[in-house]
């Protein structure tokens, strides 16, 4: 009654044994795949790709301003003879253009080159109802105002598009964006998500020219 016993231990072992080892070959591909494989990374990689070329112009930061713009004229002997008081909302968005985007998969790791952020859409708005002007002597013409209009707004495009800090927190920005992307795709692949993404900036080429 003994050795049966243990002959029924060796044989309950030796059947755990080997539905361990079973389990083990069954899943060492897919942890190969995983944590070693290239194939898994491709997909992701591709497929990260063409989700960039569909996104095309993706906005990655928004800025508003709000603030007043006080512009006069003046006449010989007169002194001024026009004064207008323009309160504004000004609004900025800066974009990257993910058709200029480039994937490579290397290994576990993704490199997305993305060009630098730029100004994409520039908005100014008058608040009239507010607007202010002193203009008996000269008269302010719609031509007059339209220009004034332009010429605020193209002030503050200057200031905005090459403005530092909104440069970098649109960049900043990109990056987060971008990732949220990669792991909305990487989510998909059947065999896991352990691969990394690291974002670079394809810095222009200084070389290139613009067409006239």
């Amino acid at each position: 009654m003994i050795k049966f016993r243990k002959c029924l231990k060796v044989v309950f072992r030796l059947l755990l044994l080997a539905a361990v080892v079973l389990a083990l070959m069954n899943l060492a591909p897919y942890l190969y795949n995983r944590f070693f494989g290239v194939g898994n990374t491709r997909w992701i990689s591709e497929r990260f790709s063409e989700e960039l070329k569909e996104q095309n112009e993706l906005v990655v930061y928004e800025v508003t301003l709000t603030g007043k713009e006080t512009v006069s004229e003046t006449a010989w002997l007169i002194g001024t003879v026009q004064k207008v008081q323009i309160p504004y909302i000004y609004a900025i968005s800066f974009s990257v253009d993910l058709s200029q985007s480039k994937v490579q998969a290397a290994d576990n790791a993704i490199e997305v080159r993305l060009p630098p952020p730029r100004a994409f859409y520039s908005k100014l708005t008058v608040d009239e109802a507010n607007m202010k002007k002193s203009d008996w002597l000269h008269p302010l013409t719609p031509e007059r105002y339209a220009g004034l209009k332009e010429e605020i707004e193209k002030k503050l495009y200057d200031e905005c598009a090459e403005n530092p800090m909104y440069l970098d927190n649109a960049w900043a920005s990109a990056v987060e964006k971008t990732e949220a992307l990669f792991h909305a795709v990487a989510e998909q692949s059947t065999q896991g998500t352990a691969v990394s993404i690291v974002v670079v900036m394809e810095e222009p080429n200084p070389d290139q020219t613009s067409p006239e």
